[in-house]
């Protein structure tokens, strides 16, 4: 049960990702729906399989995006490790905390993935690139929490799944 939660939850994700997140795009900007899912859950399941989630969204990004294979699926596995060690650490769940959270961890995503591609490239604008593209995106995905904390609750109670793990 656990893998298809997964499983299926990924292909939403990238589904959301490819198809919404175009059409919710502000400015140039668009909201991360695939990391704000992974955060969600990060922070909500305390399950040694987020993280294999995590690389692989990452991957199934790599290869929608960029073409950089690699990319997202480093920086995705790292912010599920943050969000799933953040998770533990917290005992309550409100709007305001959880925004902060995704903020946080949006924001840590963004330059894990700037660091990388500037590794890569060393001509890429890296301040520019900080406060023009990731801080906004960051807080465009992290504004769209109180949505995703709700239906990631919903699933749980739908699917009769326990809160702090899996089983």
């Amino acid at each position: 049960m656990r893998g298809l939660v997964y499983v299926m939850l990924g292909l939403c994700g990238l589904w959301l990702q490819v198809t919404l997140a175009g059409s919710l795009a502000v400015g140039g900007i668009r909201p991360n729906l695939m990391l704000l899912l992974l955060l969600v859950v990060g922070l909500r399941w305390q399950d040694p399989w987020v993280f294999l989630f995590g690389a692989l969204v990452g991957l199934a990004m790599d290869s929608f995006s960029h073409g950089i294979l690699g990319l997202y699926a480093i920086s995705y596995l790292l912010s599920s490790v943050f969000a799933r060690a953040t998770g533990q650490a917290i005992n309550e769940q409100n709007v305001a905390l959880n925004f902060l959270l995704v903020l946080m961890l949006s924001l840590t995503e963004g330059m894990i993935s700037l660091g990388i591609f500037d590794y890569l490239n060393d001509s890429v604008p890296w301040w520019s690139w900080f406060f023009t593209r990731v801080i906004p995106g960051a807080l465009y995905t992290a504004l769209l929490s109180p949505v995703a904390f709700p239906l990631v609750i919903f699933l749980e109670r739908s699917l009769k799944l326990s809160t702090p793990e899996l089983e």
